[in-house]
């Protein structure tokens, strides 16, 4: 079993870009190794820093990677669902910039035991908080209903064979239950017609990210952060967040649109009634992307996508 934590950093640069030049409070919503925090914390020799993760090992991690920087930070074990606890404790901290890397980490995957890859075997586990979460990957396989494991898969995969899928998984289970990736992993491959697999694309990607986003309850959480940040925001303040596939991009991209057009008012109205004020504005109108560069010497960075909002109305 590995013991170090390693995890390599998305869009490093482009992160440390769009912070405000006057940052003074930053959030880090998912710490990871802490290698953002860090970099932010060079750069802004002033700022103060609250970290969160709901893995126990990236926020040991991080304490060590930002151990120069302990006057400055305070660290925290806590998902997107208990950032308000979070905010108690920091007595109502407002936050110039916030920053949340969404999904897995480097380490999460590269760890057998923890169950997220297809590319190694290991046990069905998936779970972000191992500790606190109880249900695991292997219990929803063989335990959901055949409509609750056809609605995961299409739902959080958008898996077109999902019901096919489904019905081997159910198939299989009355036999043996699943326990390990390789079972699970070999099971979609074989039923994926082979035709239809992309080359240098796993068949068994998908299966895994909607077991994956079920467990960890991914776009619930998402969605509660999204709610719980523009009161936290300073006027000026910027949120950064960093997606990996399309259903977070997207929830992401339509929130920032709400944020900065919440009118609701009919388009034939010649001015606004609903009383909805923009909270700010959308500085990516388009995601910004890995450069080549980073993609070759970090393949994982080629799927992720960075949106950020500008706060610039906080009379919520």
């Amino acid at each position: 079993m590995k013991m170090q934590f390693e995890h390599i950093s998305v869009l490093p640069q482009e992160v440390l870009d769009f912070a405000p030049e006057s940052t003074a409070s930053i959030l880090d919503c998912t710490l990871g190794g802490g290698g953002h925090s860090r970099r932010l914390l060079e750069k802004f020799p002033q700022a103060t820093l609250a970290g969160i993760d709901r893995d126990a090992l990236a926020v040991e991690a991080a304490a060590g990677c930002l151990q120069a920087y302990t006057a400055r930070t305070k660290l925290n074990q806590a998902s997107f669902s208990e950032l308000q606890d979070v905010f108690n404790n920091l007595s109502e901290p407002l936050f110039d910039y916030v920053l949340a890397d969404i999904g897995l980490s480097s380490e999460q995957l590269a760890r057998p035991e923890r169950g997220f890859s297809f590319m190694q075997e290991g046990p069905l586990d998936m779970r972000m908080d191992p500790d606190r979460q109880q249900t695991t990957a292997a219990h929803l396989l063989n335990t959901a209903s055949e409509h609750e494991l056809i609605q995961i898969l299409r739902n959080y995969g958008e898996e077109r064979f999902a019901r096919k899928i489904v019905a081997k998984i159910l198939a299989v289970r009355q036999v043996k239950p699943f326990e390990s990736t390789r079972d699970l992993a070999d099971l979609v491959s074989s039923v994926i017609p082979r035709r239809l697999q992309k080359k240098g694309f796993n068949p068994a990607t998908k299966t895994f990210q909607a077991l994956r986003i079920a467990v960890n309850n991914e776009l619930q959480e998402l969605t509660e952060l999204l709610a719980q940040i523009p009161i936290r925001m300073k006027q000026g303040g910027r949120l950064a967040v960093i997606s990996f596939h399309s259903l977070e991009d997207r929830i992401v991209k339509q929130q920032f649109r709400k944020w900065e057009n919440p009118c609701v008012c009919p388009t034939d109205l010649p001015y606004c009634i609903c009383g909805e004020k923009s909270l700010g504005r959308v500085l990516t109108r388009r995601p910004v992307n890995a450069s080549t560069k980073e993609v070759a010497d970090n393949p994982r960075s080629r799927s992720a996508h960075l949106r950020v909002f500008a706060f610039e109305k906080t009379d919520l």
